[in-house]
């Protein structure tokens, strides 16, 4: 893990807390019991932290459950400023709490460079609806708040069946409080359902959603040019008119893919990803302690056997197509619930019965 090493780790991901102080209907934390108490022991993070500044990381980016709620999160960002100046820490959030302009500034002050606050609707009753809580008009305080500030942050926005309709009237209510850049990403379901194949596809129809979505591409350029899409579907469920449409707006691979980021979650275990919860890797302080130990471990067979099973292509169609490296099948958790196949022949369906 050298810095001319280009595989080298670029993020770590740390899970800080599984607590929470919305219940959205579409978060993959559901899972966890959003428990305010399973959280990472302050002395934990900290080595943690160590192990980021020896390895070369360079993006430090703390998540939950709510981060915010984490007692230590101060101190993390002064620990990280004072011995890891290189690196940049950065929070995935609600932002509810950074309504107080005050907490907002001790932030900046302990060393936090970059924000993400994620958009839940346009309006309280989809809020309630969403997250059982309604955090509207909190949440446009703090981007007030962040936008008074000298630090960058994006407003992103998971995008169900449920809130599609409201993108461009959630775009502009943040835009219009002093958000700049957005990102949207479809929404990925973490769940196994009773349903598979043509019967899921049926009852959450992929088509349909990126329709509506794309179809607003217009206005939402009316109101910003920096919006972008996460990485979700493979690129062959789109049409060629949308990726017209979506050209140069569709972000790259994630790290399952790219190998050049990790995450850990509350009981220092190694995650593929925080969408894999219950994927151990191994633990920090037993399976490895330092960067070279984590090396190894990660290129080992236990390792490299779970992590290319997430990563196995969902056909063989993908590996002669020409979107594979900005692509490579889409987010493996796509095929919990139905097969490429499945996915293609619904498609073709769907689009004919336009």
């Amino acid at each position: 893990m050298t810095s001319n090493d280009e595989n080298r780790l670029k993020q770590c991901e740390i899970v800080l807390t599984h607590g929470c102080n919305l219940r959205c209907d579409f978060c993959f934390e559901k899972e966890a019991g959003y428990r305010l108490s399973d959280r990472l022991e302050y002395e934990d993070l900290r080595s943690l932290v160590d192990l980021c500044g020896e390895a070369g990381v360079r993006y430090l980016f703390l998540t939950g459950g709510e981060p915010l709620l984490y007692p230590n999160l101060v101190e993390t960002l002064q620990y990280v400023s004072e011995n890891y100046p290189s690196i940049i820490p950065t929070i995935a959030t609600n932002g509810m709490l950074l309504a107080d302009a005050d907490y907002c500034q001790r932030l900046l002050d302990a060393g936090l460079r970059y924000l993400d606050i994620s958009m839940k609707g346009a309006s309280s009753e989809r809020w309630i609806r969403s997250t059982g809580c309604d955090g509207l008009s909190s949440q446009m305080k703090a981007i007030r708040n962040l936008s008074s500030m000298p630090i960058e942050f994006t407003c992103s926005m998971v995008v169900t069946h449920d809130n599609v309709a409201e993108v461009c009237d959630a775009t502009r209510m943040a835009h219009d409080n002093g958000a700049k850049q957005f990102s949207f990403t479809f929404y990925i379901d973490n769940a196994h359902s009773k349903e598979k194949d043509r019967d899921y596809l049926v009852k959450n129809n992929p088509i349909s959603l990126i329709e509506a979505f794309v179809s607003q591409a217009e206005r939402l350029c009316a109101i910003t040019d920096d919006w972008w899409v996460e990485y979700s579907y493979p690129m062959c469920i789109f049409t060629e008119e949308q990726l017209k449409v979506l050209e140069g707006r569709l972000a790259g691979p994630c790290q399952v893919h790219l190998g050049n980021a990790i995450t850990v979650n509350t009981r220092m275990e190694l995650m593929p990803c925080d969408m894999y919860i219950g994927t151990n890797l191994g633990r920090f302080g037993k399976e490895f302690s330092n960067p070279r130990e984590l090396k190894k471990l990660l290129e080992g067979r236990d390792a490299q056997d779970a992590l290319n099973d997430i990563r196995r292509l969902p056909s063989s169609k993908c590996a002669s197509c020409e979107y594979l490296e900005r692509c490579y099948g889409g987010c493996p958790v796509l095929w919990k619930n139905y097969s490429f196949a499945s996915l293609m022949r619904f498609k073709e369906e769907t689009l004919n019965s336009f």
